[in-house]
């Protein structure tokens, strides 16, 4: 009895064999399969977690060096509370500022004041003659100097008059500086300008030349610089302007 049994299950396994193993060989087939599955679907999502998280993450901004800017301020930016700098702006160069306009008087002539300015009348020898001697005023300064000293203008101006009269050989400068005018009486008759030539405060105009006829006998003698100012078509007294 068990000896068929034996030989039964020895045949079944011969004929049956084949199927057994062709079905334990797909089931390993079958297997390997699904791992092979799982472990590439594993791959894909640690990749797609890969890229999501370098999507999350905040980029990294490379130091960028400063600069600092000249005649910079500092201000604070009222969007985020960092401090920015802003260039102040550099003014543009003016012109230079212009030189202040030089109104004092240079001395006409080296000498000493003989006579003063007066506005009331004084006694003048217009000869040897006690009987010519008047009164009248002195509309200048009479400055007593040596024949040919050579006379300057006081200030820069314009000549506007050269004449001759009682008084002699006379020039007449304007100075637009100031509106006044200078007057240069008792000149040689050899002046060194002549009507509207510009002259600079120090330049030779004329000399000493005791053309007058009106003081021609003052006990101071008559080789002296009658000198006058001239404000708003007025005489004034020169000692305002000038030191002697």
């Amino acid at each position: 009895m068990d000896k068929k049994l034996i030989n039964k299950s020895s045949n079944f396994f011969k004929r049956e064999g084949f199927y057994v193993i062709l079905f334990v060989c797909l089931c390993i087939v079958a297997t390997a399969a699904v791992l092979a599955t799982k472990t590439k679907t594993g791959s894909l999502s640690t990749k797609n977690q890969a890229k999501a998280q370098t999507k999350n993450e905040t980029p990294i901004v490379a130091d960028v060096p400063t600069t600092e800017v000249q005649n910079a301020l500092e201000v604070k930016d009222a969007t985020n509370n960092t401090n920015v700098a802003a260039v102040t702006p550099t003014p543009p160069k003016t012109a230079a500022v212009a030189t202040a306009i030089d109104t004092t008087f240079a001395k006409p002539v080296e000498g000493n004041v003989v006579r003063a300015y007066s506005e009331d009348p004084v006694k003048w020898n217009s000869s040897s003659s006690a009987a010519s001697v008047t009164y009248r005023p002195n509309f200048g300064i009479d400055i007593k100097a040596d024949l040919g000293k050579p006379v300057v203008a006081v200030m820069d101006g314009i000549v506007k008059e050269v004449k001759s009269d009682q008084d002699g050989v006379q020039i007449t400068i304007q100075h637009p500086q100031n509106g006044l005018k200078t007057v240069y009486a008792n000149l040689d008759a050899k002046v060194s300008v002549i009507v509207g030539q510009s002259i600079k405060k120090g330049g030779i105009i004329g000399k000493i030349g005791g053309t007058t006829i009106r003081a021609a006998y003052e006990d101071y003698g008559k080789n002296y610089l009658h000198f006058g100012v001239v404000k708003d078509n007025n005489y004034v007294d020169p000692a305002k302007y000038i030191k002697y």
